[in-house]
Formats: C-alpha cells, structure tokens, sequence
C-alpha cells in the first residue's frame, strides 16, 4: 500500500486549528528581560512521550545534559523554557540553577522532577536569577491554557533575537483513523545557527500515540533534513534543541502504515519550522534554498548543499541579488571535500531560480530579458548545483548577509548589559556606542533635520506593516523620529485596531496624535502645529489617497506595502522621474508583486505629488530607512533624479 503524502504546514498563529489534545502552553514576564515575555511552559495534562535531538557542541548548557538523559522517555509532563539568558558557561552554578527550575515546575504541577525538561536560551555566561524564575513558575503553570492564546504567549516567550515567532500546524487522518490527529510546531532561532542539531529551539507537540522508540527514530531520521540542513552564520550553539512530544490524547496509535504517514507529517513540520528559523536570521533579508544534484549519496549532497549555504562570499552575492555564479561554484568545490567526493569543473552545473547558468562547467549566455536581477530580489532565492552524475540529492536552507547582521552582533556583544539583580538588558542609548560613530550619527542626523523641517509627508500604510505588532511598532517609533525631525506627517491606516495602536505608541514617545476626518483644511492646520494626524481609511482606494495630498499640500507620499518597490528587467529601480514612470508602466517595463504600488506611482505623478516612495513595510525600521539613509531602501519617483 501507497502511503506517501505531501503536507504543506500552516505557519501564521492565527490560522492554527484546535491545538493537539492533552497540550496547555503559556508565556510571562518574570524578570530576566526588562519588559518582554521570557518565561514559557508546555503543561501535558498526562505523561506524554518524549523524544529529541540536542547540539552536538561539546560547550553546552546544563539543560542541554539533562534533557539528553531524560529522552526518550513515556514520562515528560512539562517542557519550561527561559530566555535572555543562556545559563551556560556558568559552573556549578549554573547545574543548581536548571535543576531548580525542574524543582520549581514540578512542585506547581505535583509531578516528579525527572518528567520536566529545561530549557534556556540567550545571553552565554551570565548568571541566571534562578529566584526570579522559581518564584514566578506558578503564575506560569496557572496561565497554562489550551487555546492560540497561549500558544502565541509561549512561542513570544522563547524569543531572543527573533523577529518574529514561528510555528507550524498540521492535522493528519492517519489510514484506519475515525479522526485526525494534531501536530503542532513551535520555534525560535534567528542567529548562531549551523547544522549539527540544532542550535535553534524547535518543539513538536502532538495527540497521537507514539512509542518511544518510534518518536525517537522518527527524530532522528528528519533532523538531519530538517534542522540539521539549516544555516545562518555557521556557528553551532552551546544550548539548542529539539524536543517532540506525544500525548496519545486523541486515541490514535501510529503503527504500521500509520506510522508512516505520521512520519510524513512529522517531517513536514519541523521542515517548516527550519526553513522559518532560516528566514528569520539575523538581518535576512531573503531565504535561501540550495538543491544539490548528482552527488554521490543524499548525505553527501547535503553536505554540498550546506557548504554553500555557510559560504559567506555566496550570501553577500545574494544579498546584493547578483547572480555570482562563481561563489557558489567555488563554495560546492570546498564543500565536497567535506564531502569526500570528487568533483571538476565539467561536471558542474548551476541554476538560479529556474535559469541555466552554468551548463557543464561553461556558462550560459543570457539575454537581458531574462531579467535573473529581478528574480534573485525575491524573497526567496533558489539555487540548484549539480556536481556530477550520481544519485544523490539533498537541500539546504540559509538566508543571505546582510549589513545588518554584524550590526545585530556587534550591537549584541556591546550594548547587553546585566542589571542589579542579574537582569539581562540591552542599552541601546548613544552611550553604547563608540565616540567616533556617535559623531558620524549626530553629523547625518543633523543634515536631515535641515532638509525636513517643516515637510509635510503623507504616509500610507498598507499589508504586513499594519498586521503584525513587532513591524507595527517599529513603524510608530520611526512615525515619532520623524515628527522629532520636524516632518509634518499625515498618516493614512486600514481602519482598525491598529490606529489605535499607532497612535498610543506615538503619544508614549511624546508627540500628541490627532484623529483626522478627512477635512483637508484641519489636517493642514493640525500638521503645521506638528501634531501626527491619523485618518483611518474606511476602503483602499489610491486616488482619494493623492487627492487628499494634493489638497494638503503634500511634498512627500510615503507608500509602504509589501514589496521592494518597483522593478525592471534589471532589478529593483531605485530612482525615476514621473516622465520615465509613466512611459515605462504605459510599456509594461515596470512591475511589483505589491499590486497597488504601480497605481499609486500613476495617480501620484499624474497628479503631480513631488516625490512618492514605494518602500517594503516587512521590513523594520523602513520608513527611516527610506528617509534618513543616503540611497533609501525602495523606489523613489522624483523630478530631481540624481544619476
């Protein structure tokens, strides 16, 4: 019996189904960071089973010892997890503060301690307040609730760099099954990421009956697919792992073709989850999937696959969106002598997203309308490299590098701080920074102040900025930056929540926020007195939108959706003129996968706005860095083009 399947996880909190049976999450704040959640719980209401994988570092936390003693096991009734804090590389110590932290979890629950597993992730050689953690336990296990809102606490909860939570849910109706059983996915890992399991923290929860044995292998077999096939910078952490637990609630035993197909779907989530960490790392702007073809054995092709996803060269090419094929050529030629397989330059060949580009070891002449720039500025990047004639195939994930990451780390190494108490915060003032580049900011800053004081913008907001809390907030701070730079700023929202949300945000960093009922007189008089303005948009309708600027006396519209900016057949277009824009939209030379950009652009150069800028709102901080960066991040349409 034909038993394969191919399952497509769902991975937004808010389109999870019932979660599996038998599983309670939650997430609080007990003190370790300053302000966010950092204390997370699963609570199995009976012993579930409990399989794992653990990094191989041999620098690793004491959680990371124990949890390897206690799995596999038909025994677990809790999984607590800390983060901000690795408690690693912190002695004796260190070993008391996890084992109160299974002492702790289990007088809550009135369960022995050997059914808890501990985890920790964060800041490495720092003492963890274990009486901060012990002492809010309790209030943790109390919250525990089978509902998404708990899920979204405990998935919050683990976060550290992270800029966003990660999950992925599945429900399977195994063969011979009345019901389908539920699996559910949890993540967190955005840097120190490498393969060699899992320098991430990944849970699977699910209601089918699984043995032991059986979840143990399952584990072992996917990690190496999964998160063992994942990288962002290379290096293997001291503390992460991966944790899958099976309550049996649902009645349904996974065994013969059922164990399969559980299997199946077992693979498929925590895939999910790996590519998500991947997506997620450390100033990622792309995901980045590698397939390599014609190795040897499938090990060996994912010992290819990974060696070019480590290749720092390679990543920077894909950052900058260029189809360097050489660094990824030179990166699969490394890698198989990790590999130990033996490769030449004939026998390479080399794809991205879909085109020829190296066939044979020589490369392919391309024409220009292919348009491979504009392919490689997706959000995610497909490679495929063949290195010879065998029948191994294996895949990888990683994501490129950016500026941003070493901003991230370096931020991170110098800025964290331990607070009285041992609270682990981040400074983030001027202070944390060198003499020399908090002059090179005060400098660049005060040459926008000059050039925005008293400009009036109109900024429009539309799509993941406006439906996700971390981008949204983002959004509100860089909404008060402006106002302190003495824009006058019109803001244009979804009717909603989120003006709500907008608008205290603004007021708590000190500016005063005017609702406005689209009276262009009031607007303008509000504006000029250096108030925000919000006007909630009952439908999204582009013209009324430039009307509106034009009445105002608008000099910048700021469009933030959900995509790059317009593109050509080169890549994305940085600057053009409302002449140029025009001809080229008539000609079809422009696009956007953010449909309402090219109308936008339309009314707005018709009508004659100065300038309009069409910016990427899935990025954080975007409006700044539109605004008060030398070559923006987006599109600007402007009659002062400069070549």
């Amino acid at each position: 019996m034909d038993v394969t399947q191919t399952y497509d996880p769902v991975t937004h909190i808010e389109d999870l189904g019932p979660p599996p049976k038998g599983f309670r999450f939650a997430g609080i704040h007990a003190g370790i960071k300053r302000t966010r959640l950092d204390l997370g719980a699963i609570v199995v209401d009976g012993p579930a089973t409990a399989a794992g994988a653990f990094t191989r570092n041999p620098v690793r936390a004491p959680c990371v010892d124990r949890n390897r003693a206690l799995v596999p096991c038909h025994a677990v009734r809790a999984v607590v997890v800390n983060s901000g804090n690795a408690n690693a590389m912190n002695g004796a110590a260190g070993i008391a503060a996890n084992e109160a932290m299974a002492k702790a979890t289990a007088e809550a629950l009135g369960v022995s301690e050997d059914t808890v597993a501990t985890l920790s992730t964060g800041v490495i050689g720092v003492p963890l307040n274990v009486e901060v953690v012990a002492k809010a336990i309790p209030a943790l296990i109390d919250a525990a609730t089978d509902d998404r809102t708990g899920i979204s606490d405990f998935a919050q909860a683990i976060l550290t760099t992270d800029t966003c939570t990660k999950v992925a849910y599945l429900e399977v109706l195994l063969p011979g099954a009345a019901s389908p059983v539920r699996l559910l996915g949890i993540a967190k890992g955005s840097g120190m990421i490498h393969p060699n399991m899992a320098t991430t923290l990944g849970f699977v929860c699910t209601d089918a009956a699984v043995s032991p044995t059986a979840l143990q292998a399952m584990v072992r077999e996917h990690i190496e697919t999964t998160f063992n096939a994942i990288s962002v910078d290379g290096d293997t952490s001291t503390n992460d792992s991966f944790i899958a637990l099976a309550s049996g609630a649902s009645g349904v035993f996974a065994e013969g073709d059922a164990a399969t197909v559980f299997s199946q779907a077992l693979a498929a989530v925590m895939r999910a989850l790996a590519v998500e960490v991947a997506r997620d790392g450390e100033g990622a702007t792309r995901l980045l999937e590698v397939t390599v073809r014609g190795a040897p054995d499938d090990a060996s092709a994912r010992t290819i696959a990974k060696g070019c996803c480590r290749s720092s060269l390679f990543k920077c090419s894909v950052f900058a969106g260029k189809p360097d094929w050489g660094r990824i050529a030179a990166a699969a030629g490394q890698a198989c002598l990790d590999a130990h397989c033996t490769v030449t330059p004939a026998s390479i060949s080399i794809r991205a997203q879909g085109v020829d580009l190296v066939e044979a070891g020589r490369p392919v002449p391309l024409p220009p309308s292919v348009g491979l720039e504009r392919l490689l500025a997706a959000d995610t990047v497909r490679w495929e490299v063949a290195v010879g004639d065998g029948p191994g195939t294996g895949r990888a994930w990683g994501c490129d590098l950016s500026y941003d990451y070493v901003r991230i780390n370096a931020d991170e190494a110098a800025q964290v701080e331990v607070q009285p108490g041992g609270t682990v915060a981040r400074n983030i003032s001027l202070a944390a920074y060198s003499p020399r580049l908090k002059q090179q900011l005060l400098v660049d800053g005060l040459a926008y102040v000059r050039r925005f004081a008293g400009l009036r913008a109109l900024v429009y907001a539309r799509g993941a900025v406006v439906e996700r809390f971390d981008l949204t907030a983002s959004l509100a701070q860089d909404l008060a930056l402006c106002l302190d730079a003495g824009l006058r700023v019109l803001m244009v929202l979804p009717e909603g929540p989120v003006v709500d949300l907008v608008a205290a945000a603004v007021e708590d960093l000190g500016h005063h926020v005017v609702r406005a009922n689209g009276e262009p007189v009031e607007i303008a008089e509000a504006m000029s007195r250096g108030h925000l303005c919000l006007l909630p948009e009952q439908a999204p309708d582009p013209g009324p939108v430039v009307d509106l600027a034009i009445a105002v006396g608008i000099q910048k519209l700021i469009v933030i959706g959900d995509d790059q900016g317009l593109f050509d057949a080169t890549g994305i277009v940085e600057q053009l003129s409302p002449d140029t824009l025009l001809q080229g939209l008539k000609r079809g030379r422009f696009s956007s996968r953010d449909p309402e950009f090219p109308v936008f652009a339309r009314h707005a150069a018709v009508r004659g706005v100065p300038a309009v800028h069409l910016i990427d709102g899935r990025m954080p901080h975007a409006l700044v860095g539109e605004l008060f960066t030398q070559h923006g991040i987006g599109t600007l349409v402007t009659r002062q083009v400069v070549s």
